[in-house]
């Protein structure tokens, strides 16, 4: 306290007196004209409470703790009035001021500092004056004053590599601790760890990728010129390794808007000739080469215009020996009938086949939708609405390496008498189970702000609680005066890692 201002001593000046009280913001002196704090006591030493065990007969006792009680700060004031009106308004007013709760209470010779506290008694005043003294009691169950200031420490790298602040509290009571983490990659899980405690907030097993399979598809040709670019002409598988003449030429067709891959010279000898051509399969997106569970898609235009008509179109899917795994074939050989095969062959075994007319309303014509898939040891063919199942676990394990087509003719029957319409529309493959690794939405995404409220204990991620996010057993810690390092923990996928940035409000009793 300071010395006690004599109210009789004349008018009271314009600067606030050294002990003046601002509750919640606001100096009353600056809202009352004519008070003015006289003295305040009760901010100095705290009051303690002794704790303690008497043993029999034994001389004292033993002590077992102490606790500080709450504090009451006395505030001693003058109120200087002309009337009797003008004293009831200015006394209302003041009233009014002092029935906030739980207020902050700044006195103007520690501005930095505040208390809280809510008024409890008020002592009377001297009856029948306009100018009287009183005081009147801020009670504060917590005794203690806070800095005005929240003190921040921004986490940084430690020689270990370990993310970590060193919290300096220049006060003389343990305060709590708040953290403010701002995610800059998703994460799973928060580790905030010191020598007086630790809270662990997600999942620290929590992963961003689990193992899966997806399809994807190697290559796509849509045109003659992107068949003939992707593949290599001259090479391939015919059907069943047969050793057919390839020395025919590829040509285009542009018809029904596409541009087809067609037979431009059948070439020449003794029994099937004709053009051919390989693509090596690409590697996939994890850099693997092969496929043992693949899809095959194509259009083929298969449509003669004359019964005596021969000519075969084939998609032969062979392995890295270059043996076939798989293939389907569309032949005409007759002559003398309008009627062709479409041929399923597994390795080198025909499984099945279609025979119809391959006339300008069949299914070929104009380009017909075909596939071939092979799942393990099971072979499909999809052909005119109908799929064809075959197996052979002989070849479950065997991976696609490359895909041959071919368009021939037999013998020396020529051009002119091959199919009117024989072509290659497009063609994908399609590796299937493929392995990756799949991207799982974590706990806090990028960008994501977690803030734990060392006070109140609570969590929130961008400002929705989320206590459920805390595992059991974090214990949240104070950090006593001087240094404190507190250390961040985070998912290794995590990079760049969170910035993070703890607060502390520093307490004095």
């Amino acid at each position: 306290m300071y010395n006690f201002v004599d109210v009789d001593e004349g008018a009271v000046g314009s600067s606030l007196p050294s002990e003046a009280m601002k509750i919640n913001g606001k100096y009353i002196e600056n809202e009352i004209e004519g008070y003015r704090t006289l003295y305040v006591l009760g901010r100095e030493l705290t009051e303690e409470e002794i704790t303690e065990l008497q043993i029999g007969m034994i001389d004292g006792a033993e002590y077992r703790g102490r606790r500080t009680v709450s504090r009451t700060i006395t505030v001693g004031y003058q109120l200087l009035s002309d009337t009797p009106e003008q004293f009831r308004a200015r006394f209302n007013h003041l009233n009014a001021i002092l029935r906030q709760e739980e207020a902050e209470i700044i006195f103007a010779d520690e501005p930095d500092k505040y208390f809280i506290g809510t008024r409890s008694n008020a002592g009377d005043v001297p009856e029948g004056r306009l100018n009287v003294t009183g005081e009147f009691s801020i009670y504060c169950c917590d005794p203690r004053k806070y800095s005005t200031v929240e003190k921040t420490f921004q986490a940084s790298a430690n020689e270990e590599g370990i993310l970590e602040a060193t919290i300096e509290n220049d006060g003389n009571e343990a305060v709590p601790v708040s953290y403010e983490i701002t995610h800059n990659h998703e994460n799973g899980f928060i580790g905030i760890v010191s020598e007086y405690g630790a809270i662990q907030l997600g999942k620290i097993d929590e992963v961003d990728a689990v193992p899966a399979e997806k399809s994807e598809v190697l290559f796509r040709c849509d045109s003659a010129s992107e068949f003939l670019s992707a593949f290599t002409v001259g090479e391939g598988i015919f059907d069943k390794n047969y050793d057919y003449g390839r020395n025919g030429t590829w040509g285009s067709v542009s018809l029904e808007g596409r541009q087809w891959l067609s037979l431009d010279s059948v070439g020449s000898g003794s029994s099937w000739h004709g053009a051919i051509a390989q693509k090596i399969l690409p590697e996939d997106s994890s850099g693997s080469v092969g496929a043992k569970n693949f899809t095959c898609q194509f259009t083929m235009w298969f449509e003669t215009g004359k019964v005596p008509q021969t000519g075969a179109i084939e998609v032969v899917i062979g392995d890295s020996s270059g043996k076939q795994i798989m293939s389907m074939h569309i032949v005409k050989s007759s002559t003398n009938t309008n009627i062709c095969n479409a041929k399923f062959q597994v390795g080198s075994v025909e499984k099945g086949k279609a025979q119809y007319e391959p006339g300008y309303w069949s299914y070929t014509a104009k380009g017909g939708v075909i596939k071939m898939r092979k799942s393990g040891g099971t072979f499909e063919f999809h052909f005119a609405g109908k799929k064809y199942t075959y197996t052979d676990s002989s070849l479950k394990d065997k991976e696609a390496y490359s895909v041959s087509i071919s368009e021939i003719q037999y013998s020396n029957r020529g051009k002119s008498n091959l199919v009117t319409h024989m072509y290659f529309g497009y063609l994908y493959f399609q590796k299937d189970n493929v392995e990756y690794l799949k991207d799982i939405p974590n706990r806090y995404p990028e960008d994501s702000v977690v803030y734990v409220d060392g006070k109140t204990t609570k969590v929130y991620v961008d400002g929705v609680p989320s206590q459920q996010d805390e595992v059991k057993g974090s214990k949240y810690f104070k950090v006593p005066p001087g240094e404190t390092k507190v250390q961040f923990y985070y998912s290794d996928f995590a990079d760049p890692p969170p910035t993070i940035e703890a607060r502390i409000r520093e307490a004095y009793l």
